[in-house]
């Protein structure tokens, strides 16, 4: 982190959801390529504070998911410690709702750091209206927000994906547990869930996280989209026109 960032707090909170990225999900299966890219990115800017060190970082835990993930690996690996398919189904609904907050926190910080951006700049042009600031200066200090958040940007996405591949393992495993024979501890019947944690699955993995997913791809694409006016000097749109227009996009 950059000490002299006004953004600091809110960049390192943003960067805090890579636990979010590292971890593997509670039940203890990790979920393919996209996730270890998603570390590995996300570590690189935190550890080198550009984008090229996201990149670079993005490479090398791609290749470290790919070798751990596959096709209902994190079904298989629930169905192996379940003593039955009610203790599965219950399981998984607790990722699920990890899954569904963790999503939240990283909207939330990406959310602050996109306002305090977009503040900053804000900040910036109205000194430089008021004669505080000469251009070059202002127009320096401008460019360093917009990169800044050029990086945030690309990580931002970078998450969208791997939630994106998260969610797909989901609801793999959701349509598993419909599907496939129930589990049971050894000497034990092997009798389906109850109905309802079936549903609560289903909807959960269908519904719910691919909706706060696709709410947290809008934000950033909102963002980005009010990025250009943002960091305008000529521009006079205020924070909250930015902030709304972003929201509507």
């Amino acid at each position: 982190m950059d000490a002299t960032d006004p953004c600091r707090a809110d960049r390192a909170a943003f960067a805090g959801s890579k636990t979010y990225f590292q971890d593997q999900i509670v039940s203890g299966a990790v979920t393919g390529a996209a996730v270890g890219a998603g570390v590995g990115a996300l570590t690189g800017l935190a550890a080198t504070g550009n984008l090229r060190g996201a990149l670079i970082g993005g490479l090398a835990g791609g290749a470290f998911g790919g070798v751990v993930g596959g096709s209902s690996a994190y079904y298989n690996t629930l169905a192996e410690r379940a003593r039955d398919q009610n203790e599965l189904a219950y399981d998984m609904n607790q990722d699920l709702a990890r899954e569904s907050q963790e999503i939240d926190h990283s909207a939330a910080t990406f959310g602050r750091l996109r306002a305090c951006r977009f503040g900053q700049a804000q900040f910036v042009k109205n000194q430089a209206r008021a004669g505080v600031l000469d251009r070059p200066t202002a127009l320096a200090r401008i460019a360093y927000h917009r990169d800044k958040f050029n990086e945030e940007l690309n990580i931002a996405h970078e998450f969208g994906l791997t939630m994106a591949h998260r969610s797909q393992q989901f609801q793999q495993a959701a349509n598993d547990l419909k599907t496939r024979p129930p589990v049971a501890a050894q000497g034990a019947p092997a009798t389906r869930a109850e109905p309802a944690r079936i549903a609560q699955v289903d909807r959960a993995a269908s519904v719910s996280v691919p909706e706060k997913r696709a709410s947290f791809d809008k934000t950033v694409a909102s963002a980005q989209s009010s990025s250009k006016a943002a960091f305008d000097l000529d521009n006079n749109a205020k924070l909250g026109w930015l902030l709304l227009h972003g929201l509507d996009a």
